[in-house]
């Protein structure tokens, strides 16, 4: 085979491996855009390729949307009022006849150290050489906890609220101590469906199509705020 021959072949294989991930690329976004997380938060498919948080969020629904055949509905990034005009951000809720689950997404690697009762959990990333970086944030149960306190407020007390902490499979608890009495789940992305579904199993409270629909109706404008709002959000969490 003669050097040219050589170079036709490499060069007709980059031709089709630029077209097929060109049309890969287009044929996501397509199926993306049609999706209610999309629709919900208008967030581009680029985007959610790159941010890990949205990312954790759109992964969440992505894993439960066949839900959505069975009546259930869900919102995206819902700025919930708590006191003095502050509010608290939902990551995911679905609405369900076996209640409202409450999402909060932690799209983190590494290992992470914590327990039920601490305000500040730890993330700890090997960065080479045996180093390793170290970073804080909020004790998610505490949070989901907070989260679903003020959507209390709102909406009542009637309603069975199920609190899912979901942390990324690239993360490996370590020391994680829990209260053996929690009303929590804390898991990992490969496990949430089947803990969806073993919730569900076990729930006798049912809620009817119309009662969904009250409750998505009543929840939905928190998911579709003005960027002022979230602006103020963002600025009440640097003074905490």
């Amino acid at each position: 085979m003669s050097d040219i021959e050589i170079i036709f072949i490499c060069t007709y294989i980059i031709i089709i491996l630029i077209v097929f991930l060109v049309w890969n690329y287009f044929h996501n976004k397509k199926l993306y855009e049609e999706t209610t997380y999309f629709q919900n938060t208008n967030i581009p498919y680029s985007q959610i390729r790159h941010d890990l948080g949205h990312n954790g969020e759109y992964l969440i629904y992505k894993v439960l949307k066949n839900l959505e055949q069975e009546g259930a509905k869900f919102l995206f990034n819902l700025y919930i009022p708590t006191y003095n005009n502050k509010t608290t951000e939902i990551d995911v809720v679905m609405i369900t006849s076996r209640g409202i689950f409450v999402f909060e997404s932690k799209n983190y690697s590494g290992w992470i150290f914590g327990t039920e009762s601490q305000k500040r959990w730890t993330q700890s990333l090997h960065i080479g050489y045996g180093d390793t970086q170290k970073e804080h944030f909020y004790n998610p149960i505490m949070q989901n906890e907070y989260h679903i306190k003020y959507l209390n407020k709102l909406l009542g007390t009637q309603y069975k609220y199920h609190s899912i902490i979901v942390f990324s499979n690239d993360c490996e608890f370590k020391k994680i101590i829990r209260n053996p009495n929690s009303n929590s789940y804390l898991i990992y992305r490969c496990e949430l469906y089947k803990t969806v579904q073993n919730i569900m199993a076990f729930q006798t409270i049912t809620l009817s199509s119309e009662d969904i629909l009250n409750i998505y109706n009543k929840l939905y404008k928190y998911s579709q705020v003005d960027e002022i709002t979230k602006l103020q959000h963002i600025n009440s969490l640097k003074h905490k």
